[in-house]
C-alpha cells in the first residue's frame, strides 16, 4: 500500500475512496473496519479494529485510516478470522482490500472455506488493488470459497467502481474484472480452475493428530510449490498427480510421497517423529514470574545432545514445540537471572519441563535494641546486599524496608547510616521471604522551624535551609553530618544518640540550637528564629509607565540611629519582591530604569508578615 499510485500512495486512494464509498451508506448501515501490518514490520499478529460494528460514523473512520501507515506482513488469513468475529451470528459481508497476497504463511482460501462452512450467512468479497501480474488468482478463491465476488483494479478509478459494485445488494456470481474508460480496457481474470479437489493432510503422532499448528509444504513432482500453509490439519485444493508433503516444526522435519486421486473425502495422514514439549519459567516452587517485579521477555535456548538439530524457542514465559526425540539442555534467562535444565524428548509423548530461577526473597529492616518497632523513616539510611557468591551487590537508599529478589544462597546485609556501617549474615531460600532486622542505637528527628513564637510553621521548602551535624554522639561512634545545606520545610532525620548542631537559615535570619537524643528517642524540635518576613511593591503613580526593572536595595538600621553603608540585600526584580529579614529597622531603596526612585523605612518585629508599598518619582 506504500507504493506510489500517480501523485497519492495505493493507501491514500484507498482512504479517500473508501470513505467517499461509506459516505453514500445509509446512516444506520452497520460497518466495522480491520486493519493489519500497519503498526509493526514483520509481524503476522498485527492486525487491529479501528471501528466496531456499528451504524456509519465518517467522523470516527476517517480519523482511524488517517493514522493508517504501511508497514508490515499481510495476514489475509488472519484478517478473515479478525473480521469474522466481529460479525453477529446472522452472518454478514467481509470485504478484503489488498494491493498483495498472503506473507504469513496460512491458507487464506482454505480460511474462508471453514469461515463459510461456519456460517453459511457469511459473504466474503475480495478487491485486488494493483497486484503484479496473475496475482489475482490467488485472491480469487477467497471470493469463491467465501460465497463472493472478486474484482481486479488497478487504478483509483476502477477501486471506486469495484466498491461501489460489491457494497451494493450482494451476489454471488462468482469473480469479475472492472473496466475503466479512463484507461485500456483490463483483462478478464481467468477462473480457478475446475480440476483441483480438497485433499486432507493431517500430521499424526502415532494415532493423534500433533496438538499444535506446524508448517505445511506441497511440492509438485517438479519442485514447484503447490501449496504452503499452517495447521494441525490442512485442505489444500490440488489437482490429481505426484506430490511431496514436507512437514517442519522446530527441529522436526518429515517428509511424505502421495498420489493424489480426486476421490471425494480424500485424506491422507503424514506420520511425525516427534515430542510436544511444554515448558515454563517460575521464579520458585509456588512463586510465578507474574508474582514478582521482573520486567522483560525470557529469552531460551535449546542445546541438543544426541545429534538433533538446532530448535528456536518463541520468548514467553511457556513456550511449547514440537522436538525431535533425545535429550535437551534447556538455558533460560530474564532479567539479570539464569537458570537451566535437562528434558527428554521422547516421540509420541508429551514432555514438560520446568526452568527453575529459584529465587527466594530477603527483606532488610532496622530497629533499636529492646524496641520491637522497625524504623519507618528511610531517611540517611543506605542497604546492601552482597552475595558470598560473587554476585553483583544489591542496594537500596533511603527506604526503611527494601526488599531484594535474589538467588538462593548466602549474603551479608549490610546497613550505613551516618557514616556506621552493621553487617549481618542473611540466608535466602527459594520460594521463601527471609525477614533480617540490624539493630542500631538510633534515635529519630522530626523539625520544624517559623519565624517567631505563635507564628506557623514552614510548609515551603523555600522558606527553610537545614544543617545538622555532629557534636559528641554515644560510645564516641563517628558521623558525618546528617543534612548540610538541605532546602525542606520539615525534613525527619534518624540519628545516632547524642549532641547534634542544628542550624535553620531561613533568608536573612538564622538561628542554631544543640540537641541531646537519646537512645531510641522520637524527638520533635521546631526552631524559632527572631525573623520577619518582608512584601514590597515598588510602582509609580498611577497612569505612569510601569518599570521594565526596579532595583531594590535594604539597608539595616545602626545603633547611633542612622542605617549602613552596604545593603544586606540587593536585588533587581521587575515584580513585587518578598524576603525574610532578622528583626529590627530598615530603610529600602527602589529606582527603576526610567530614574525614578522612592524609599521607605520599615519596622520589623519577631513572626511578622508586613507589607510596604513605595511610589516611584
Amino acid at each position: 500500500m506504500a507504493a506510489a499510485l500517480g501523485k497519492e500512495t495505493r493507501l491514500d486512494a484507498a482512504r479517500r475512496i473508501l470513505l467517499d464509498t461509506l459516505s453514500l451508506f445509509p446512516a444506520d448501515r452497520q460497518v466495522g473496519l480491520v486493519a493489519y501490518g500497519h503498526r509493526r514490520k514483520s509481524d503476522c499478529r498485527d492486525i487491529e479494529t479501528l471501528q466496531n460494528l456499528g451504524p456509519v460514523d465518517i467522523p470516527g473512520i476517517r480519523a482511524a485510516l488517517s493514522s493508517l501507515r504501511a508497514k508490515g506482513k499481510t495476514p489475509l488469513s488472519g484478517a478473515l478470522r479478525h473480521g469474522a468475529q466481529l460479525l453477529p451470528q446472522g452472518g454478514g459481508t467481509i470485504m478484503l482490500v489488498s494491493d498483495g497476497l498472503e506473507t504469513c504463511q496460512e491458507d487464506p482460501c482454505a480460511v474462508a472455506a471453514a469461515l463459510r462452512k461456519a456460517n453459511a450467512a457469511l459473504v466474503i468479497n475480495v478487491v485486488g488493488f494493483g497486484l503484479a501480474k496473475g496475482e489475482m488468482k490467488g485472491l480469487s478463491c477467497i471470493a469463491e470459497q467465501g460465497g463472493g465476488r472478486a474484482i481486479e483494479t488497478s487504478n483509483a478509478n476502477t477501486l471506486k467502481q469495484a466498491l461501489e459494485t460489491l457494497t451494493g445488494p450482494e451476489t454471488t456470481d462468482g469473480t469479475v474484472t472492472d473496466k475503466s474508460s479512463a484507461e485500456p480496457e483490463q483483462k478478464p481474470v481467468d477462473p480457478p480452475p475446475v480440476t483441483p479437489k480438497p485433499v486432507l493432510l493431517r500430521a499424526m503422532i502415532g494415532n493423534n493428530a500433533v496438538p499444535g499448528a506446524i508448517l505445511f509444504t506441497v511440492v509438485k513432482a517438479g519442485g514447484e510449490i503447490a501449496y504452503s500453509g499452517k495447521g494441525t490439519e490442512v485442505t489444500p485444493s490440488l489437482v490429481p498427480g505426484s506430490y511431496t508433503v514436507r512437514l517442519s516444526s522446530g527441529n522436526v522435519l518429515a517428509e511424505k510421497a502421495l498420489t493424489v486421486t480426486g476421490d471425494v473425502d480424500e485424506h491422507h495422514d503424514i506420520p511425525l517423529d516427534a515430542s510436544l514439549v511444554r515448558l515454563s519459567l517460575i521464579v520458585a516452587k509456588g512463586l510465578e514470574i507474574a508474582d514478582t517485579d521482573i520486567k522483560g521477555d525470557p529469552a531460551w535456548t535449546l542445546v541438543p545432545k544426541d545429534g538433533q538439530a538446532p530448535a528456536v524457542l518463541d520468548a514467553v514465559i511457556a513456550p511449547e514445540t514440537l522436538l525431535a526425540p533425545g535429550r535437551y539442555e534447556v538455558l533460560a534467562s530474564i532479567g539479570e537471572f539464569r537458570t537451566s535444565t535437562t528434558i527428554n524428548a521422547v516421540a509420541g509423548k508429551d514432555v514438560q519441563g520446568v526452568a527453575d530461577l529459584k529465587l527466594g526473597k530477603i527483606t532488610l529492616e532496622a530497629g533499636l535494641p529492646g524496641v520491637d518497632a522497625v524504623i519507618e523513616s528511610g531517611t540517611g539510611l543506605s542497604w546492601t546486599l552482597a552475595s558470598q557468591a560473587g554476585l553483583p551487590d544489591k542496594t537500596a537508599e533511603a527506604m526503611p524496608r527494601p526488599t531484594f529478589l535474589v538467588p538462593a544462597g548466602s549474603y551479608t546485609a549490610r546497613l550505613a547510616i551516618a557514616g556506621a556501617v552493621m553487617d549481618m549474615p542473611v540466608q535466602a531460600e527459594a520460594g521463601a521471604t527471609k525477614v533480617a532486622r540490624l539493630d542500631l542505637p538510633s534515635a529519630e528527628l522530626a523539625l520544624e522551624g517559623s519565624l517567631g513564637p505563635g507564628a506557623p510553621s514552614f510548609t515551603d521548602w523555600r522558606d527553610a535551609t537545614w544543617t545538622v551535624k555532629p557534636v559528641r554522639l554515644i560510645g564516641d561512634a563517628k558521623a558525618g553530618a546528617a543534612l548540610e545545606g538541605k532546602a525542606e520545610a520539615s525534613p525527619r532525620l534518624t540519628l545516632f544518640p547524642g549532641e547534634w548542631d542544628v542550624t535553620l537559615i531561613s533568608g536573612q535570619a538564622q538561628a542554631t540550637r544543640t540537641l541531646f537524643l537519646p537512645p531510641g528517642a522520637k524527638m520533635q524540635e521546631r526552631i524559632e528564629l527572631s525573623a520577619a518576613r518582608l512584601a514590597i511593591s515598588a510602582a509609580p503613580d498611577a497612569g505612569a509607565p510601569p518599570p521594565v526593572n526596579v532595583l531594590i536595595s535594604i539597608f539595616a538600621a545602626q545603633a547611633d540611629g542612622g542605617f549602613a553603608e552596604k545593603p544586606v540585600v540587593e536585588v533587581g526584580t521587575s515584580r513585587d519582591y518578598s524576603l525574610i529579614l532578622p528583626t529590627g529597622r530598615y530603610r529600602i531603596d527602589a529606582a527603576d530604569e526610567q530614574g525614578r526612585k522612592g524609599t521607605a523605612t520599615v519596622d520589623l518585629a519577631q513572626g511578622q508578615s508586613f507589607e510596604t508599598g513605595i511610589t516611584l518619582k
